[in-house]
């Protein structure tokens, strides 16, 4: 062959290119083996034993498929809660679904093909992970705590957007299906059709504003009780781990709650079905609108046309009328506001502070005493009053509260001095002929005197007002101004 070359012909066809690092990262069965053996101490055929037990008799149903789904070399049996305890039973597939025969089953497998006593080692560290997941998921209450916190659910809820609104069905259906998992109430109502009635999009959205869900955080708890040294820490514990559990609870409440306005906001039947309804309100509005618009100009024409044939009858009088009659009213009512919230005040006042007594007879007295001075006092001798009671003591309260019934009943009796004289002086000039007070002018300056009692305010001029007013002689002013 004449292409080839002597060994002392070299020929240079090309120079070498600068060399390229390359960083490589150490994988596969041989790597878990060697780290295997380096960790628990062991050589590599009982490593290679221990592989051998893991993938013997591997070709069967699915459940035996599933049998290398957790890598034995990266469990602890101290750190069980950060486990998936169905992937280590080989029920990834069925998860919450698994019924508890199917449990037992895939245990009593996993148990057969782990057990300490078929592998050459004296590590029983996937044996004893295998245990701790069959007694999570055979006890229902256990099982149902980690069903709370399955780590493959999707905690994520669609966000409202452009494409949740054009897609809605699809982005909104598959996740109301995860959730529904969490109801106590089945079936649960499915997201529906476009073409669904109101009534159904009502009773959907109804039954998951009212979610009744069975979700717990009870797998979550980061106290311990049974670590608890004594009653009082194993209390504190409980108050630590239910306050989670709460704070949890409300955060998942949210959650869902989320969910549901959100969807709400997107779902497009919900939008045609407002708009519909608000056309139907707004021509009903307008159709109101329209009648009562009517029915106004045909009230403001008749009201026009009888006021300006009653117009020129009362003008002047009604006018003049209206304005005394306005400025009276307002004055009265002022008045009786004014006196009537003093009243209140002192009133809730006594009744706060136990009317300033300390036992219940002094109490009914005292209550008789604060009625009595709402009726008697004037609005001026209210509020100085109330204003003495603000601050007062028990026994400061009573003390003024006595000074004023005192008070009341010395003006009662000058009062009433007051109008033996005037009798008096009646009754002699009756004698005398001289200003004589009729035998109807003295039943008006009687009936007068009790219509006013003693305390109101300008008792004797009002009294001498209504005398004046009712009297049929015109010298009666004469008589009531003396």
């Amino acid at each position: 062959h004449t292409w080839l070359l002597k060994m002392s012909d070299t020929v240079v066809l090309d120079r070498l290119s600068a060399p390229v690092w390359y960083k490589f990262e150490p994988v596969g069965y041989r790597f878990q083996k060697h780290v295997y053996s380096m960790v628990h101490g062991v050589t590599s055929l009982d490593c290679h034993v221990i592989h051998q037990g893991t993938t013997d008799d591997s070709s069967g149903s699915d459940e035996e498929e599933e049998s290398d789904e957790v890598n034995p070399l990266l469990l602890d049996p101290t750190q069980w809660k950060d486990q998936d305890h169905y992937a280590i039973l080989g029920l990834s597939k069925q998860r919450y679904r698994a019924s508890p025969k199917e449990i037992r089953k895939a245990y009593q497998q996993k148990a057969l093909q782990h057990h300490p006593d078929k592998q050459n080692n004296e590590e029983d560290t996937l044996f004893k992970c295998i245990q701790i997941a069959y007694e999570i998921l055979s006890n229902p209450k256990r099982k149902r705590a980690f069903d709370s916190v399955d780590p493959t659910f999707n905690d994520s809820i669609p966000k409202i957007s452009v494409h949740s609104q054009e897609n809605f069905y699809e982005t909104y259906g598959s996740v109301f299906e995860e959730n529904a998992r969490w109801s106590n109430i089945q079936p649960v109502p499915s997201l529906g059709q476009p073409e669904d009635s109101i009534e159904h999009i009502e009773e959907f959205y109804n039954f998951w504003y009212n979610f009744n869900s069975w979700r717990e955080f009870s797998y979550l708890d980061e106290e311990n009780t049974e670590k608890a040294e004594n009653r009082d820490e194993r209390r504190w514990m409980d108050k630590q781990n239910k306050a989670a559990r709460l704070k949890r609870k409300k955060e998942e409440t949210m959650r869902i709650r989320t969910l549901v306005d959100n969807a709400y906001s997107c779902d497009p039947r919900v939008k045609k079905f407002k708009e519909k309804e608000k056309e139907e309100k707004e021509s009903l509005r307008k159709a109101k609108e329209e009648s009562l618009r009517q029915e106004n100009r045909r009230k403001e024409e008749e009201r026009k046309k009888r006021e300006e044939e009653e117009r020129k009858l009362r003008e002047k009088k009604e006018e003049e009328e209206r304005r005394l009659v306005a400025q009276q009213k307002q004055e009265r009512e002022a008045s009786k506001r004014a006196i009537k919230r003093e009243r209140k005040q002192l009133r809730s006042l006594c009744k706060e502070k136990n009317y300033f007594s300390s036992n219940d007879e002094l109490k009914l007295k005292r209550m008789q005493e604060v009625e009595r001075l709402c009726e008697v006092l004037s609005i001026e001798s209210l509020q100085g009053l109330n204003q003495e009671l603000f601050s007062a003591s028990l026994e400061e309260g009573g003390i003024v509260i006595d000074r004023e019934i005192t008070i009341i009943i010395k003006k009662d009796e000058e009062e009433e001095k007051k109008m033996q004289q005037a009798r008096s002086k009646a009754s002699s000039m009756n004698k005398r002929g001289e200003g004589d007070w009729s035998q109807e002018e003295t039943k008006l300056l009687i009936k007068a005197v009790n219509l006013f009692p003693a305390g109101t305010v300008k008792r004797w001029e009002i009294i001498a007002r209504y005398v004046n007013d009712h009297s049929p002689h015109e010298g009666s002013k004469e008589k009531t101004s003396d």
